[in-house]
């Protein structure tokens, strides 16, 4: 599974989308590290995300999302990324 991960992460990457990310790398990174970057990080991390993804269990992982979305700090982070992208 995590083979097939990164060979999809590649492809996404080196679209216009991926692009536009790398692009904002720095930005991005800072985002993730911020107060609400770092509670996100603990409640994914809490949840079992990343086993979730390793298994491929899609149910799982957006299950996660969506609660992560419900939080004030996930919610904050969401739109600080898409006003960094230039998205409404």
């Amino acid at each position: 599974m995590d083979n097939e991960l990164q060979k999809t992460a590649d492809r996404f990457l080196s679209g216009d989308d991926g692009k536009k990310i790398a692009e904002k790398r720095g930005d991005i990174e800072r985002l993730a590290s911020s107060p609400d970057g770092e509670r996100v990080r603990a409640a994914l991390k809490k949840g079992g995300f990343e086993d979730a993804v390793r298994r491929g269990d899609t149910n799982a992982v957006k299950s996660a999302v969506e609660n992560i979305l419900k939080t004030d700090s996930g919610a904050r982070l969401v739109e600080s990324l898409r006003s960094l992208m230039g998205k409404k």
